[in-house]
């Protein structure tokens, strides 16, 4: 068994690997190159490949380090390995290459997917149940599920001035975000919702800007983004509003609003991906449970007897 540390050179084959592997999801290579070296805090000394004795590649692992709050969390990210080489301890190889990373770098929790800002999954479909099983061996626990939802945007109409007027009549705007709304957006989800600082940061990096928000008096409160996170496969989200704004009917419009510029970019379809309040995207615009996640972690912290 061969195994050496990603390149960008590997992308295409790698990613070829995913499609092949993963077999409910999709596997582009611009979102590998997303995934990978897109992502910000990208580490090629945490993401490995191996190589069968023939130089082709057999399985792929990338892990990630994030600075939470109180303490660092790694992530695995991605793994896959090819159907005909699997009970061959390559799995087990690549993932303690990358355990051993963690530890060195003092993280205290190990979990699968949900890498946000940068994620290509908020934990591990059931359906791969090898992959469930592995991780319960190296001591992974379930501590909850989530799911994501499918919009066909197809045969809907999201259709939105009747409630805008009535929202102008209160003095509420409802607009797509321009450059001159950055900082004072920014500013507003720094408060209120830091964690989505990148993905609302991100938006205003493509043309026209994928935000719209909604507040008064030149304040923002609310805010709903798309293609922030998983570009080009159609992901809305994440999406925001400011307590004290709630009732309105905001997040119904910004939802709608979103959408209907996903369908006119030529989406037939969106991702509403790890979800809270399922009933509110379905009576909203008929969304669908599509994929369900179980979250999955594994303290370091234990094993160090702290």
């Amino acid at each position: 068994m061969n195994i050496k540390e990603f390149s960008e050179e590997y992308i295409a084959e790698t990613a070829k690997l995913c499609r092949q592997t993963l077999v409910n999801d999709i596997m582009p290579e611009f979102l590998l190159r997303e995934k990978t070296v897109g992502d910000p805090d990208y580490d090629p000394a945490l993401t490995y490949l191996s190589f069968d004795e023939k130089g082709e590649i057999n399985g792929f692992i990338q892990g990630v380090i994030r600075e939470r709050k109180d303490e660092k969390y790694g992530y695995i990210k991605l793994l896959c390995v090819a159907k005909d080489f699997r009970r061959k301890k390559i799995a087990t190889a690549l993932y303690e290459q990358v355990e051993e990373k963690f530890n060195d770098s003092g993280v205290a929790v190990i979990r699968l997917g949900e890498s946000y800002p940068n994620y290509f999954s908020p934990g591990i479909d059931p359906f791969y149940t090898e992959g469930i099983c592995f991780f319960i061996q190296k001591g992974f626990k379930k501590f909850n599920d989530t799911a994501n939802l499918l919009v066909d945007l197809t045969g809907q109409n999201f259709e939105t001035t009747r409630d805008e007027n009535q929202l102008k009549a209160k003095n509420i705007f409802i607009k797509r975000a321009e450059q001159k709304d950055k900082q004072k957006t920014l500013e507003w989800v720094a408060q209120s919702f830091d964690g989505w600082i990148p993905e609302v940061a991100e938006a205003f990096n493509t043309e026209p800007v994928s935000l719209f928000i909604s507040g008064k008096a030149g304040t923002v409160w609310a805010f709903a983004a798309y293609e922030v996170n998983n570009k080009g496969t159609g992901w809305f989200g994440p999406m925001g509003t400011d307590i004290a704004a709630r009732g309105n009917g905001i997040g119904e419009v910004l939802l709608k609003k979103c959408l209907a510029s996903m369908k006119n970019d030529g989406f037939t379809k969106a991702v509403i991906p790890w979800v809270g309040p399922i009933p509110f995207y379905m009576n909203t615009v008929n969304a669908k449970v599509n994929r369900v996640f179980w979250r999955y972690e594994k303290k370091l912290s234990e094993n160090k007897g702290i």
